[in-house]
């Protein structure tokens, strides 16, 4: 009986592994031997495929939900399919262009980015799609607005070089005239205008304490708007998801206990954030898988994740949420080309004056 060298088998057996994969991520069915004799080329008999289908299911890659079933990835197997595509599925030409097109009108302000971003990834991949800003304070200003809503109330709009632009509502103690909006808008703008927002708390109150006389009431005035228009201490980054009605449809939402962490973690943006910012600590794309996730919460699904960046400087992620069984070639290659589309609306809006 002719017995076959090691490395050769162990080959066989991830080929079948990855058969299993492919054919349960296409039709959410488990698999058995008679589909693979059936549906694809391994020149092996049922029982062979039976018997080394054993094997895997030992090794953990596959279950078998039912003894009468056939078989599911589990985690590990799921992780094994990702870390052996050979060669990621480039982004569909059509699909690009279609990204392409969304972003052309939304260039100049990093929110329209963000929203277009997050947007693009869940309508293309149909799950639900997220982006992580840029933290505020890690920006420049570019410009500051004072405007008088009437009374005692001022709106205060930040736009940092980015096109990131803060809105502020703020109430005074006493109403303040226009022209003294006016003279504090054009005096900050002047001394502050480039510096990092988060330093620009600091050097107002320099400014103030350096201020001439006449103009101490007015700069009173401006350290209470700028003490809560530049408080970035909460927030630094803003989280963008769209398709969250799309979890509904993953098949791990059939259990009410996932679903309900799921519904918990959407609910509650600064966990979704935390673990986006988790991702950046790492430079590039990261795929997370059921049980690979940290929080509970999300151990019923993949994340699939990428870092993008403003210059040589990485600011941001963002990523697609999914089933674990998802097809992740065509995902991994989604949020890589969206990221590299990213990086180049990122290097036009830097551009603009």
């Amino acid at each position: 009986m002719r017995t076959l060298h090691p490395k050769t088998a162990e080959t066989r057996k991830r080929k079948l592994l990855q058969a299993v994969i492919y054919h349960y991520v296409r039709t959410n069915k488990a698999v058995g031997s008679q589909v693979i004799v059936d549906k694809y080329n391994f020149g092996l008999s049922s029982a062979t495929i039976r018997n080394l289908l054993v094997e895997l299911e030992k090794e953990g890659y596959l279950i078998q939900p039912h003894t009468s079933a056939g078989r599911i990835p589990t985690d590990k197997g799921y992780r094994f399919y990702v870390d052996s595509l050979l060669e990621v599925q480039s982004l569909a030409g059509a699909e690009e262009e279609k990204i392409k097109k969304e972003y052309s009108a939304r260039t100049k302000e990093l929110e329209g980015l963000m929203i277009s971003t997050s947007h693009m990834l869940s309508s293309l991949s149909h799950y639900t799609g997220m982006v992580l800003s840029p933290r505020l304070d890690k920006s420049l200003l570019r410009r500051l607005q004072l405007i008088s809503l009437g009374g005692n109330q001022i709106l205060v709009v930040v736009v940092s070089q980015t096109g990131l632009i803060r809105h502020r509502v703020v109430t005074l103690d006493r109403p303040i005239e226009s022209g003294r909006l006016a003279i504090i808008s054009n005096t900050l703008n002047e001394r502050l205008a480039g510096l990092p927002l988060s330093e620009v708390r600091t050097q107002i109150l320099h400014h103030i304490e350096a201020a001439q006389q006449e103009q101490v009431e007015a700069f009173a005035l401006a350290k209470e708007l700028m003490r809560e228009a530049f408080d970035l201490r909460s927030n630094e980054s803003e989280l963008y998801v769209d398709g969250r009605e799309n979890i509904f449809s993953f098949p791990e939402t059939n259990d009410f206990g996932q679903l309900t962490g799921l519904l918990k973690v959407f609910e509650e943006k600064n966990l979704l954030a935390s673990v986006l910012e988790k991702a950046m600590r790492k430079e590039g794309l990261s795929v997370k898988i059921g049980a690979e996730n940290q929080r509970p919460e999300l151990r019923g699904v993949s994340l699939v994740s990428s870092t993008y960046k403003m210059g040589e400087n990485t600011v941001g992620a963002l990523g697609i949420m999914g089933p674990r069984r998802m097809e992740y070639g065509r995902m991994i290659a989604l949020v890589e080309g969206v990221t590299r589309i990213v990086n180049q609306m990122l290097s036009k809006i830097n551009a603009y004056e």
